[in-house]
């Protein structure tokens, strides 16, 4: 019976559908129609399969879950928004590499990826960019991993500096020759703000780009494929977001923390 209930609920999408539709209101077949955007002939033999294992009940013509179905749903559906989110994905996530991340901060990145993943999974992304300006905009926080300079970073860091956000910002090595080249006003600024910091990580080592607030985290970590290389990841929540605390904590103490000559503005050094 136990391989035989695994085989219903994962050998058809649309029994899989059916279930997490269901777990939301019971449902007449109009709706279910409506909502998966199928017909009857379609649906009703699924529906009679799920019956047949009690795991839907139907009266007249209005099907719900049973009691057995609402436990297996309950612990189902994690997974089954993981692997649609995966899927989605499938060559970005493939080919996703860690760099210098330790394994262990790698690993833990499966605790916000499954737990949160309808946040990035089929939304519209202009919402997600809202979402993601607004996280920006109200943080009292902001943490930054930078290991590719992209040109609008200098000017969030000072703008949010300005405004009183405590900015903390860490480097590598390439990335921090080209910002004090390209962007010495924008880090002169930085550095003599009193609620900003700025490291350096001189080891050679290869990191995603990564930035914290007090709600979200987007990380961008290389896949090894150009195609995918503007691939990030954005997550909501309080596990991603103590995982990106951690994680620049974990680099912060490897960096050096950079100072400004004043005497020769612009000539900015890693302190010894």
């Amino acid at each position: 019976m136990r391989s035989s209930l695994i085989t219903i609920l994962l050998s058809s999408e649309k029994r899989t559908d059916l279930l997490l539709l269901l777990k939301e209101k019971p449902r007449a077949i109009e709706e279910i129609n409506d909502e998966l955007n199928t017909n009857s002939v379609a649906i009703l033999p699924q529906l009679k399969k799920l019956k047949e294992n009690r795991l839907v009940v139907q009266e007249n013509r209005v099907y719900d879950l049973s009691l057995l179905g609402r436990i297996i749903v309950r612990k189902i559906e994690p997974l089954v928004k993981a692997f649609r989110l995966l899927e989605d994905n499938y060559g970005y996530w493939s080919g996703l590499r860690p760099g210098g991340i330790p394994a262990g901060f790698f690993k833990r990145m499966e605790e916000f990826v499954a737990y949160n993943p309808e946040r990035y999974h089929g939304d519209d992304i202009s919402s997600v960019y809202r979402e993601m300006t607004e996280s920006f905009r109200n943080s009292k926080k902001i943490l930054l991993i930078i290991s590719s300079l992209n040109s609008r970073y200098p000017g969030i860091c000072t703008e949010h500096a300005k405004k009183g956000s405590k900015v903390s910002i860490l480097l590598t090595q390439p990335v921090f020759e080209t910002f004090g080249t390209e962007f010495e006003k924008e880090l002169d600024t930085l550095l003599l703000l009193d609620n900003s910091e700025v490291y350096v990580l001189e080891n050679d080592v290869v990191l995603p780009t990564v930035a914290v607030t007090d709600t979200m985290v987007l990380t961008c970590f290389s896949s090894g494929n150009p195609q995918n290389e503007s691939n990030s990841m954005v997550s909501f929540g309080d596990e991603a977001v103590q995982w990106g605390l951690d994680l620049f904590e974990y680099f912060r103490a490897l960096a050096k923390p950079l100072i400004s000559e004043l005497a020769n503005p612009g000539d900015a050094k890693p302190e010894s």
